[in-house]
């Protein structure tokens, strides 16, 4: 069944601004030479004038993206409708506080709001707040709140931040039968005598299939919630500071789904280089120590506590034309008194072959990538709430492409890129199966998702191309195919075989600019019991406009 929805949001931006500007004074003075100067030494004394503070005006440094490329992230394919993207010309940015509202069809919110607690050259202390929610059939509602603390000092920067998040959704999916067929488990419960279902499959410690009625299944909590809170400190070297780059940075993550598991996450960084011989050597720390709980001892499926530490020491040559980085990373996982070494290369280099017009890079790498709750959860919230994703290790990934300038403002960036990966992980409906021969469906896929295992290989070939005209007009394209070869699997459940967007941003004057959206993405299959259905392809369309009475004040609609 398609579901089509328009969503036309009307939004309303307010910002304020105001400057002070102090003109300095301008003294002329004339002198008339009446004689032969003779120098006269004076005798030593007082200072007549008194000396002028001048108070430090400190910058944050601009920021110098890295010129590595990686190719676009195939993992995650749903996409979200964003809220409108507004651009304002560089006198109309809001140096003061930040307000944006909006209300739209289906039940639609959004708001927005910043504003500076303390804002002085050296010292900041900023709040932020922001909701995106929809309450039709489909209920889906986010609201974060965030306070940031920076400090510049002379030669490093301290920084402190705190975020609190809530998320609120249904779960609105269908549910089949071993047919393929849609069914209602409300329904079924009166039409059988409450059959037991075993789960399919249950993979991690606790490993043993659990037994369900069909009344625990039709009956089961169609909302979840969770709660996110993420702390942190840490100070690093400024940006331009030459000879010794530090920077040390503790985080504290905490992540609860009120119908399952818990997880809480100390991740720890550390990063240190120094000068070698006109290069750079240096080693990049990451320590990760988690904990869970349930408020069931049948849902915690894997260990209580573990722990993952990465050491990446490397060698980093940075020229004019060029630069390298030859390095290896190297994972070791703690748990239940077992170690497990994942090493892999970390080399990267770029030539720019014709500076500004050419550039030619490549690497090799690979690693242990940490599924903690609160990242699978935001890839697919509509996870089965008790599951915690195995960590995925990729031994190779070697990646290659250039970069071209034809035109001034015309970039084009083609790459290729493969990864061999260990235990890739994919999205399957979850499935249960009757334990007894009766008259009830012999099997049942609920709206959660489960997962499986498998080595699988990706080859990526792609595409990106980004032309801007005189800031009046703004387009951006990005393609890629992907290439799956699954070791256990027909297909690469839920992967698309190709992705592509378009963006385009047009500016009519100063207060009027128009803005467009199509997202496509090829076909893909997905597994029920042991049919592979295939899935349409996918287009997402939006288009906007926005329009600034002022300095102060600009409306805005999307659909």
């Amino acid at each position: 069944m398609k579901t089509y929805s328009i969503i036309l949001s009307f939004l309303l931006t307010i910002t304020g601004a105001a400057s002070a500007q102090v003109k300095d004074s301008i003294i002329d003075r004339n002198v008339t030479v009446e004689r032969e100067y003779k120098p006269v030494i004076q005798n030593a004394g007082k200072i007549n004038t008194s000396p002028k503070m001048l108070e430090p005006s400190i910058q944050k440094a601009t920021p110098k993206y890295s010129d590595f490329n990686l190719p676009l992230n195939a993992d995650f394919n749903i996409h979200a409708l964003p809220s409108a993207e507004l651009v304002l010309e560089k006198n109309r940015i809001a140096k003061g506080g930040f307000a944006r509202l909006g209300l739209g069809n289906y039940l639609n919110t959004l708001a927005d709001f910043a504003y500076p607690l303390v804002k002085k050259p050296d010292l900041r202390l900023d709040f932020s707040l922001n909701h995106l929610g929809t309450f039709d059939d489909k209920t889906h509602s986010t609201t974060n709140a965030a306070l940031a603390f920076d400090k510049y000092f002379k030669k490093f920067n301290l920084y402190v931040g705190l975020n609190a998040g809530h998320e609120y959704f249904k779960y609105y999916g269908k549910e089949f039968n071993s047919k393929n067929e849609e069914v209602s488990l409300v329904s079924l419960v009166t039409k059988y005598v409450n059959p037991i279902y075993k789960e399919k499959s249950r993979e991690g410690l606790n490993n043993t299939t659990r037994s369900l009625s069909l009344s625990e299944l039709a009956n089961d909590s169609t909302y979840e919630t969770f709660w996110r809170v993420n702390a942190f400190i840490g100070f690093k070297s400024l940006p331009l500071s030459d000879g010794l780059k530090y920077l040390a940075e503790i985080q504290y993550k905490s992540f609860n789904a009120h119908n399952g598991l818990s997880e809480n996450q100390f991740h720890t960084i550390a990063n240190l280089s120094t000068e070698y011989m006109e290069n750079r050597v240096g080693l990049d720390i990451e320590l990760d120590n988690i904990t869970y709980k349930s408020n069931s001892a049948a849902k915690l499926n894997y260990w209580d506590a573990y722990a993952v530490y990465t050491m990446n020491p490397y060698y980093s040559i940075e020229k004019k034309n060029y630069d390298v980085r030859l390095g290896i990373k190297s994972s070791f996982t703690f748990a239940q008194n077992n170690v497990k070494i994942n090493p892999s290369l970390d080399i990267r280099a770029e030539l720019k072959a014709i500076p500004k017009y050419l550039s030619i890079y490549g690497g090799l790498s690979g690693g242990q990538e940490v599924n903690t709750l609160n990242k699978i959860y935001a890839e697919n919230r509509f996870l089965a709430s008790d599951i915690r994703v195995k960590d995925t290790y990729t031994p190779l990934e070697f990646y290659a492409g250039v970069k071209v300038k034809p035109l001034y403002n015309l970039l084009v960036d083609a790459y290729v890129n493969y990864k061999s990966i260990d235990n890739q992980y994919f999205f399957v409906n979850k499935g249960y199966h009757t334990i007894a021969t009766t008259s009830a469906d012999s099997a049942l896929y609920t709206n959660r998702f489960d997962v499986l295992y498998s080595g699988a290989t990706v080859t990526k070939i792609g595409m990106r191309a980004n032309y801007n005209f005189r800031n009046k007009v703004n387009v951006e394209f990005k393609y890629a195919y992907n290439n799956w070869v699954v070791t256990n699997e027909k297909y690469a459940w839920n992967k698309p075989k190709w992705e592509a967007n378009l963006n385009t941003d047009i500016r009519i004057t100063n207060d009027l600019s128009f803005n467009a959206n199509l997202f496509l993405e090829g076909e893909r299959y997905a597994k029920l019991g042991n049919m592979a259905v295939r899935m349409r392809p996918k287009v997402d369309v939006n288009i906007g406009a926005s329009y600034s009475t002022n300095s102060w004040f600009t409306a805005f609609a999307k659909v």
